[in-house]
């Protein structure tokens, strides 16, 4: 493997989330390459001031607790003020073969909205006021994704509505390591993947799954000011 392919994998090599092979490859290649020793180091260095901080303790099942109580009271506001046609909405919302219709449907709408926006109102100039400043709020978030045989992969999450064309990742190389790059605001995202335009997969590197309420698993990124 190139320098390129063996960056591509330093994360997972720490992780030891390679196939045998695929760590005997790295390690051969590290041994080899000084440059790609310096970029394990740093990695390595990183990782081990993220677990020196302290950690935070809660109560057991504080998170699914929390958000059941949330849930709860979300669901009474909404009972009050919303009309009938709009609870029905919200049934078929539950069913899972409408979820994702509808998801599409809204982000479709959502993008038409705001593209008419910007024609009306900047009439599609750079340098808008408040430009540069929501930028500065993104940060840039890499996706890595192997162990998974496919001919097309896509990232689709609460961050793009859950489209499943929106984000898709390549992998130019053909070597089964799919990578793919976005701008995203901090804070919490779930997701999952989408192979070959129809099968909805779990990442397999990601650090932590919640219940997505259809018997899966959604994969969870947190991105904070740092990156």
């Amino acid at each position: 493997m190139n320098c390129k392919k063996i960056k591509k994998l330093l994360q997972l090599y720490i992780d030891d989330d390679l196939t045998f092979g695929e760590k005997q490859q790295v390690e051969q290649h590290l041994e080899e390459c000084s440059a790609c020793r310096a970029e394990l180091k740093s990695f390595s260095s990183a990782i081990q001031i993220i677990k020196s901080l302290p950690k935070v303790s809660t109560p057991p099942n504080f998170t699914e607790k929390l958000m059941s109580k949330i849930s709860q009271i979300k669901e009474k506001e909404r009972e009050r003020i919303i009309p009938a046609w709009q609870m029905s909405l919200k049934k078929l919302w539950n069913v899972p073969k409408y979820r994702y219709g509808f998801a599409a449907a809204l982000t479709a709408a959502v993008f038409c909205f705001l593209a008419f926006t910007f024609l009306v109102n900047f009439s599609g100039l750079p340098g808008q006021p408040g430009e540069k400043e929501a930028a500065a709020h993104q940060v840039e978030v890499t996706f890595t994704i192997s162990g998974i045989n496919a001919n097309q992969i896509a990232v689709a999450g609460d961050f793009n509505g859950w489209n499943t064309s929106a984000n898709q990742l390549e992998d130019p190389d053909g070597d089964g390591i799919w990578t793919g790059k976005m701008q995203l605001e901090p804070g919490r995202y779930e997701y999952m993947l989408v192979v070959d335009d129809g099968k909805w997969v779990t990442d397999p590197n990601a650090k932590v799954y919640a219940d997505d309420g259809f018997g899966s698993k959604n994969a969870v990124l947190f991105i904070n000011n740092n990156g």
